[in-house]
């Protein structure tokens, strides 16, 4: 419900030159109501009038004002009031919290129209700053990132961006320093930390490395200016931006200049995959990856905020590629819920372009910055499966998760469910003769009590296949990256749903790098295999055209997997998985993962191999014509660290 005061629109009270206002009117403009008969001059008004007329008109341009300050009051309570109740909406359950969702972007809409088409009222009558602007559009960023958290959506993740950079670009927080207040000091520290946070997810590098820079400074700043207790934990924050981004470094390939090669992150729909495999099912019955859950729990792992760089993998993993960020407003489609505050930025900074409001004048950002909606266009379904991002759960967290996405899944959609944890094995043997809980991998425990049994109390925080029985009866996808993730290989098919486990290697060689410092290699042959197959050949330069010629290359093995995928006598309940882009996508460079592997001359031993469950055919995995890339592969990036039946030549 609007205030009394909002349903009195201001007719001459903008950002425009008409706002400005006038100790004295034009005389001809004045007196327009009484103006003198025919033969009386205009100099023998009384002056007493022409005083009252200015009062009257002065005191209706101050009650005017006032209005325009007593409606920004109100939109903006009403907007911090929202904004509060977000964290207390039920994470699961899309019909709870979508409305709520809806009703404060509406809001934060009104609000930022309203201070720009107001801007100079504001600052002469409410003393608004420009860090009260930067706040406004900071918590408009952060909307549009939770609604990508919620939704998956990437283009809500670019709006973000969007706001974040606008802040940035139009120092928005940069007379903060001097106000000497530590609140705000946090204030504009947080909002560093989360555009960094979207920055990471967009992989604008070009950005990254400033703001890890510019955070460092902040930081030192608030810790020798205000000497706050909670400087240790900004110490921290600044440690894991400088991990995360030195764990990424370590894995890219440089060209002779010292620039970071192209690689693709997100999902691109590729031609010859799809035409081996797009086949597979009806259009109305193919299965798709509809919920996923990312569980990150290892106990050394790099991380920033409470996503591990596993977790940020996969994560990218299972979305389609984004356009670019600067052509969003062209290209970029979305529902009509947030496009209102996105539309409202759009408008309000056409009546700033016209500079009247000079203290605070936003002309960093140009409208074809800012993305517009037209209210004819529809939006475009995109098929991003839902994540749930859990970061050091507890096992009653996992289990109200699962049951959760095992609620939302239709008859045709599947679950995928990513561990990324350290393994818990029984140290004595268990006669209970229960099957699917020897071990698994380890949760996170709250409390762990003195005088308990260190057998017990890992037994009882530990994930084992058994308790994720009860959610095969719909399809699951299950990828377990751990040192004890061969506990998964042998799941009872109880429900004849289809089911399928990929494992990583329990072990790796000790001539391969520690991977500890740059994520796990299974993870990372998953998400970008090039990456993964540039770390264990030690390839750290190398020449832009041979980059995209490996990158041929690796196209082409995943190409040839695909086919013969679609070719091999696969369970019907495995094959379902091949309907998905994503799902087909894990199982191709799962397959490629084993046979890069397998070639390399290190890894000799079973255990040093990834495992599927059920296990893919002999025809895929020892394919000599995807072998034949492989090698092709080698050559073409110096790499002699493999064995195949003729010897390499380094050229």
């Amino acid at each position: 419900m609007d205030s009394p005061s909002a349903q009195q629109q201001p007719s001459s009270v903008s950002g425009s030159t008409s706002t400005t206002p006038a100790p004295a009117l034009p005389t001809t403009n004045s007196a327009a109501s009484s103006a003198p008969g025919p033969g009386v001059a205009a100099d023998q008004v009384p002056m007493e009038d022409v005083v009252s007329t200015n009062a009257v008109t002065a005191e209706a341009i101050a009650r005017q004002n006032q209005t325009v300050v007593e409606e920004f009051q109100y939109l903006l309570e009403k907007s911090q009031q929202l904004f509060a109740g977000l964290r207390d909406l039920p994470p699961t359950g899309a019909k709870q919290w979508q409305p709520y969702f809806q009703k404060t972007f509406e809001i934060f809409s009104k609000l930022w129209r309203f201070q720009q088409q107001n801007r100079f009222v504001l600052e002469n009558s409410y003393g608004l700053k420009r860090w009260e602007v930067g706040e406004i559009a900071s918590k408009i960023g952060q909307l549009y990132y939770h609604y990508y958290l919620r939704t998956s959506e990437t283009n809500y993740l670019q709006e973000s961006y969007v706001f974040y950079d606008a802040i940035r670009e139009r120092r928005y927080f940069n007379e903060i320093s001097e106000t000497k207040s530590a609140a705000l000091m946090i204030k504009k520290l947080r909002y560093y930390a989360r555009f960094t946070v979207v920055c990471l997810l967009l992989n604008n590098r070009d950005i990254i490395a400033t703001l890890k820079d510019e955070l460092a400074v902040l930081v030192n700043e608030y810790v020798s200016v205000y000497r706050p207790t909670d400087a240790a934990e900004w110490q921290l924050v600044l440690q894991e931006v400088s991990s995360f981004i030195d764990a990424e470094k370590k894995l890219h390939p440089v060209n002779s200049a010292g620039s970071y090669l192209p690689v693709t992150r997100r999902l691109q729909t590729s031609k010859i995959i799809s035409a081996a495999l797009d086949k597979e099912g009806s259009s109305s019955t193919k299965l798709r990856l509809q919920e996923a859950i990312l569980v990150g729990n290892a106990h050394n792992q790099i991380k920033f905020s409470e996503l591990t760089i596993d977790m940020f993998r996969i994560l990218q993993s299972l979305e389609r590629e984004t356009s670019n960020i600067r052509s969003v407003a062209d290209a970029a489609i979305k529902d009509t819920i947030p496009s209102a505050v996105a539309t409202a930025v759009a408008a309000g900074n056409a009546n700033e372009s016209s500079g009247a409001s000079a203290p605070i004048k936003d002309d960093a950002l140009d409208d074809s910055s800012i993305p517009q909606r037209r209210a004819t266009e529809k939006p475009a379904k995109r098929s991003n499966p839902h994540k749930y991002l859990l970061y050091r759960p507890v096992l009653s967290q996992i289990m109200v998760y699962l049951a959760t996405a095992f609620r939302e899944l239709s008859n045709d959609s599947a679950m995928l469910i990513y561990l990324s944890a350290d393994g818990s094995k029984r140290s004595v043997p268990d006669h209970s003769g229960a099957k699917g809980y020897h071990g698994g991998i380890l949760t996170n425990s709250r409390k762990v009590l003195d005088n308990s049994d260190p057998e017990q109390q890992s037994i009882s925080h530990c994930l084992h296949p058994g308790d994720l029985l009860p959610f095969t009866r719909k399809a699951m996808f299950l990828i377990v990256d751990s040192n004890n993730s061969v506990a998964f290989a042998e799941m009872p098919r109880v429900f004849n749903y289809p089911f399928m486990s990929l494992m990583s290697p329990t072990e790796y060689p000790d001539s391969i790098p520690d991977t500890s410092q740059v994520g796990e290699l299974f993870t990372l042959f998953l998400h970008a295999p090039l990456l993964a197959f540039s770390f264990i050949c030690g390839i750290e330069h190398i020449s832009p055209e041979t980059w995209d010629q490996c990158s041929g290359l690796i196209a082409q093995a995943e190409g040839k997997i695909a086919e013969l995928m679609a070719a091999a006598s696969l369970d019907k309940p495995v094959r379902r998985f091949l309907q998905d882009e994503f799902l087909r996508q894990f199982m191709i460079r799962f397959a490629l993962c084993y046979i890069i592997l397998k070639a390399h001359t290190a890894f000799t031993e079973p255990k040093h191999l990834p495992t599927s469950y059920p296990l893919l055919p002999a025809s895929v995995l020892e394919s000599p014509e995807v072998l034949s890339k492989i090698r092709s592969l080698a050559v073409l990036a110096n790499a002699t660290c493999f064995l195949f039946e003729e010897p390499i030549v380094a050229s």
